[in-house]
């Protein structure tokens, strides 16, 4: 189901879907945060892997730009929201908002003690990290300044390999992840 096609911000519509820079198909709404790496995003509607290959339930980029079409016909708030009646490209991964309760030091020792833990005590410390709502920047297949560092000599042709994982909140990035041309 598609929902709400726009919300009201400080009397402007908003778009209530974006894509991230993964692919994926983010709800956004007013409830989310307005500062975040993907502003307003609330919830994950469709992975990029499942956009492209649909589940007959699958919410899915065309069916969402008919809806568009066809509501801006009625509604001139979908075509302010929507630019070009298309989906907005946020430029950097979802990771679900979560307030980070953690002191900022604590958070950044841990990411750093993470590449020497192994089994459990690594599964330990990615749980806690979540749990404060830190958690690793997905992999994405094109280099994004925002997210990523290179390594070695620094060529950042696509696709790129990790290297090194980072970490980042819905509001910040902790650590780039490293990366090199794969």
């Amino acid at each position: 189901m598609i929902g709400e096609l726009t919300f009201q911000w400080a009397g402007t519509p908003r778009p209530a879907y974006c894509l991230d820079l993964a692919g994926n198909l983010i709800r956004c709404a007013a409830a989310g945060p307005e500062k975040g790496l993907v502003a307003f995003g609330v919830e994950l509607v469709s992975s990029a892997s499942e956009l492209a290959c649909p589940y007959p339930w699958t919410l899915d980029t065309e069916a969402l730009l008919l809806r568009l079409a066809l509501v801006a016909e009625s509604q001139s708030s979908v075509s302010a929201a929507y630019p070009g009646l298309q989906l907005q490209k946020a430029p950097y991964p979802f990771v679900p908002h979560l307030a980070v309760t953690e002191d900022e030091q604590l958070i950044m020792k841990a990411i750093e003690l993470f590449p020497t833990l192994s089994g459990a005590n690594s599964v330990a410390v990615r749980e806690q990290l979540e749990a404060n709502g830190v958690f690793m920047i997905p992999e994405v297949d094109i280099f994004s300044p925002g997210i990523h560092e290179t390594a070695g000599d620094g060529l950042t042709v696509p696709p790129v390999k990790t290297m090194a994982v980072g970490w980042m909140s819905s509001m910040k990035v902790y650590r780039k992840s490293l990366v090199r041309s794969a």
